[in-house]
């Protein structure tokens, strides 16, 4: 069995801490001051350990993985705690946190060469986070198998080339969730503008998210082929989409991805 150190377990580390315990392969131990005692009431079992300091763990060398899933403001100081420990040369340390770049845990675990930085979703609750995943040069194959299998139980694993690639992918995958819910919460309200209730607005809005996107995933064809399928000529989905082009969505989400991508990257300086 495995064994995971996870640092912080806010949504995304929970989010990740969830889709772990389901294969029951891991061992897990937690740390976490702020959602100590919530933590500790939810999990109890052999296989998951709840700690409220990193000073609380009696031995270190024997974790596989160590992730790093706190907030980048709090990263300095859980570091300056970890100054002093030593873990195994083989355990991989992998970072969750948006836009803290390897070379920061390389500076801190000399001893180390397996590092990784991975930009998982909100979705890796329920199994179907896009995890995107970068290793440094020198780290071990053996490894970059065992963090993808580690992440896969998550959701979908795509090996990135370049570091840079993760800050790209973090204004997309990663700050995607929210850009999505933010598409059906305005699709619901236009509903029940139009007349609907609350609930029935939901429904309709929820199914057709949901079927579309299952459309595209089993359809050949791209999304925009599936616009102009969808947008008979002279009919109201052309009417809606006249609105959205003199609005100039494409621009939108370029510009909302370009500030999202210039966050991450401000977030690693």
């Amino acid at each position: 069995m495995k064994n995971i150190l996870l640092i912080g377990c806010g949504h995304m580390g929970h989010a990740l801490l969830t889709s772990w315990t389901r294969p029951k392969t891991y061992s897990i131990t937690v740390i976490d001051p702020i959602k100590f005692f919530t933590l500790k009431k939810r999990y109890i079992g052999k296989y998951i350990e709840i700690k409220k300091n990193i000073s609380d763990l009696n031995k270190f060398n024997h974790f596989d993985f160590i992730v790093f899933a706190i907030k980048p403001n709090d990263l300095k100081n859980v570091l300056i705690q970890m100054s002093k420990i030593k873990f195994s040369k083989k355990t991989a340390i992998i970072s969750v946190i948006a836009g803290k770049k390897i070379k920061i845990f390389k500076d801190q675990f000399k001893q180390n060469k397996n590092f990784f930085r991975v930009m998982p979703n909100m979705p890796a609750s329920i199994s179907e986070s896009m995890n995107c995943i970068v290793a440094n040069k020198k780290t071990n194959k053996w490894m970059i198998k065992e963090v993808v299998k580690l992440f896969s139980y998550s959701g979908k694993t795509q090996i990135l080339k370049y570091e840079k690639e993760i800050d790209m992918a973090t204004a997309i995958s990663g700050s995607g969730p929210g850009f999505v819910f933010n598409l059906i919460d305005a699709m619901e309200k236009a509903a029940i503008n139009l007349g609907f209730n609350k609930n029935i607005a939901t429904i309709l809005v929820h199914q057709t998210f949901k079927g579309s996107i299952n459309l595209l995933l089993e359809n050949k064809m791209t999304a925009k082929e599936l616009v102009n399928t969808v947008a008979t000529k002279g009919g109201t989905t052309e009417a809606g989409l006249k609105i959205m082009k003199k609005n100039k969505i494409h621009k939108i989400f370029k510009d909302l991805t370009k500030s999202s991508y210039k966050k991450a990257k401000d977030q690693g300086n």
